[in-house]
Order: structure tokens, then sequence, then C-alpha cells
């Protein structure tokens, strides 16, 4: 049976990768976000606010469960969250520990949690949804550019200590999707030019059908998914597949 622990299924990228599983046989999706939008009989939703770390504890009970060497595990942490869009200085506290909590924290949290997964599972996957901001620099996405970056590198450095402890079933990646057409798109376009210079850019993207469907990009993470071993590079770009 393959199982696969999915945060931020409500909308976008997560919700596409998540359907697009489900039409599979032997797959049952766990999804992980505030609210739900799916209905399956292999679909079970896990409602938690990943900006509340207190939360947490109810999914990481569930990867506690019997899995057998029958049985391939993945997570993929794909919520986040980019607003408010502001430059550094304009933060409140609560702002700042939502964003990195959401975007960091919780998936290294989870990561922690799955990989104490006995090895005798079939095979264990983590993908890291990422992001070009993990990599750019992009004013008024220092707090999200930053977690982002931080993920990436906590992905290098879990594929390093997996390849130093020999667990060969065990992959970890950390790809950042491109641009897509989803909800926190239409956030960054409604954002005020003073905290943020680019926003005519990501307009134009828009105006112009330039932004990538999450259906064909989930497809994308589902090869990654499949075939692990045919990506050797721990951080890349979906735009790469």
């Amino acid at each position: 049976m393959h199982y696969y622990f999915i945060t931020g299924t409500s909308f976008g990228l997560g919700k596409a990768i998540a359907e697009a599983l489900l039409q599979r046989e032997d797959v049952f999706v766990y999804g992980i976000s505030r609210t739900s939008s799916i209905s399956h009989a292999h679909y079970k939703h896990l409602f938690a606010d990943l900006s509340n770390p207190s939360q947490l504890s109810s999914i990481i009970k569930v990867f506690e469960s019997s899995f057998t060497n029958q049985d391939s595990l993945y997570l993929i942490n794909n919520a986040g969250v980019i607003d408010p869009i502001k430059y550094l200085g304009g933060f409140t506290e609560e702002e700042i520990l939502l964003l990195m909590h959401v975007n960091l924290i919780s998936p290294i949290q989870l990561m922690n949690a799955f990989l104490k997964i006995p090895h005798k599972v079939k095979k264990r996957i983590v993908i890291n949804v990422s992001s070009g901001a993990a990599s750019k620099v992009t004013d008024g996405w220092s707090l999200y550019g930053s977690a982002k970056a931080a993920l990436d590198h906590a992905s290098l450095h879990v594929a390093k200590e997996l390849e130093l402890t020999g667990t060969a079933n065990t992959h970890i990646f950390s790809v950042a999707p491109g641009v897509v057409d989803t909800p926190m798109q239409a956030k960054i376009r409604a954002v005020s030019k003073h905290s943020f210079s680019m926003l005519d850019r990501f307009i134009d993207l828009h105006e112009t059908n330039s932004l990538d469907t999450p259906e064909h990009v989930a497809q994308k993470y589902l090869k990654i998914l499949d075939e692990p071993q045919a990506f050797p590079k721990v951080v890349f770009s979906a735009r790469e597949i």
C-alpha cells in the first residue's frame, strides 16, 4: 500500500497532487490543512493549523501506525504562506512566528517524525515544496525566501545523513514548482507596489496566461515520487522535468 501525507490539500498544488494520486489503486492519502475540500474513500483529512505547533501532535501520532515492509510512505510538505508581503521592520512578532512556523518549522517537525518511522517499510520519500525565492532576492519576501532557503538546506543535510547511515530506501527532495496559478499568486497580485517592486511582472504573468496549472505541475511531482532514483539532485526546480 502507498500512504501519502500531504500538507496544504485544500486548494492549489497540494489538492492537485492529492487528486491525481487518488486516481490510482493501492493508494491512501492523508490531507493536512485547516479546511477540507476532497471527498474520496481513500482520503482522510487531518485538520491542523500549521502555524500552531501544538496541533501537529495528532498528525505525528498517525506516523506511529503499524506499517509493514510492503508499505511505501510519502511526505509532501506543500503548505506555505507568503503573506504578509512587506519589508523587514514592518512585521509584528505574531506575523513572523506564523510565517516561519508554516514554511519552515512545521515541515521540519513533520520530517523529524516521518523519519522515525522504522526502516522496515518498503520505501520512504520526502518532498519539500520549495520556491525560486529560496535562491533569489525579492523585496517584500524576506521571511518567505529565508524560510524556503532554510528548507532547501535542511533537505541537503538530511540527504547527507541518509547517505552516511546507508538508508537506501529513503529519499528526500526540495523542489520548486515554478510559477503556478494558485491562490498564493492572487495574494501576490493584490499587494501594494510600495511593499513589492516586482508587482507588475506578476500581474503580467497572469494577464498573459503564463502561469502553469496546478494539475500540470502535480504530474511532475508524481514522477519524482514514482522514480526517485531518476533524480540525483536534492534541490532543483520542477521546470527541469
